[in-house]
């Protein structure tokens, strides 16, 4: 069985980025920010080839993002919150030496988390590795390497666990709110039970949306965005996502 790394391009690339940056004092009031791409550009092959190494991978596949996200047809203002965050300057150079040397992927409208979740669950004899550090994964079924050396087998329940705990309390990171006031605490003592089936935790998901004097549609807006899509939930071709339904 050969073993495949889908790693996340977006993070290996902004990381890498922001750490090539480095301030320069030219005086007592002038300062600059520097990036020297090449050696950004050996970061993200060293970080690339430090996980083949590691998890003894026969082969690997990088995903990157998608100009337009389908995502802000669900929710308008999803990550919205950081458009005024400055990008590191040689982020653009990053995606295109992933792109350049890797044949790095993206699919119309989908976020990296996207391929790499339809890639990790489309029926393969042989073994994937979704490797990112974004915990989001969490929420696909699938082999997860989060530190870049071991790797953890997460379950449908689990996966479907973590969906709904992410719709309960949202996440400001990404820009979608959830249920206010609703945390990682409450949200796990109201889903404690992780095997019950998804209808029923999605029964008390709707009910905390009710109590907080929202409707289903406002969760289920929520759910959608939080969801990372599986196979048979993107139609290549067309480039239509199928959106999460109970």
């Amino acid at each position: 069985m050969k073993r495949t790394l889908l790693i996340d391009g977006d993070i290996i690339a902004y990381q890498s980025a922001v750490k090539s940056e480095q301030p320069i004092k030219w005086d007592d009031n002038l300062w600059t920010l520097h990036s020297y791409t090449p050696e950004a550009m050996k970061m993200v092959d060293d970080g690339i080839d430090a996980l083949k190494r590691k998890l003894k991978a026969d082969s690997i596949v990088v995903a990157i993002t998608d100009t337009k996200n389908f995502r802000k047809d669900v929710l308008p203002t999803y990550k919205d919150n950081r458009k005024q965050k400055r990008k590191p300057l040689v982020l653009g150079d990053m995606r295109s030496h992933l792109i350049k040397k890797y044949k790095a992927v993206f699919y119309t409208s989908l976020e990296a988390d996207d391929v790499l979740g339809i890639l990790a669950t489309k029926p393969s004899k042989d073994e994937t590795i979704i490797c990112s550090i974004d915990k989001d994964f969490m929420g696909v079924p699938c082999n997860y390497c989060r530190d870049g050396e071991t790797v953890q087998k997460i379950s449908l329940n689990e996966a479907n666990h973590f969906h709904m705990i992410q719709t309960l309390m949202g996440d400001p990171v990404d820009g979608y709110s959830g249920v206010p006031k609703v945390g990682a605490v409450t949200a796990n003592k109201m889903l404690a039970d992780k095997d019950m089936p998804v209808k029923d935790m999605w029964e008390i998901v709707v009910k905390a949306y009710e109590k907080a004097g929202m409707n289903e549609q406002d969760a289920l807006q929520q759910a959608r965005v939080a969801r990372i899509l599986r196979h048979g939930e993107y139609d290549k071709k067309t480039g239509e996502v199928k959106l999460w339904q109970i």
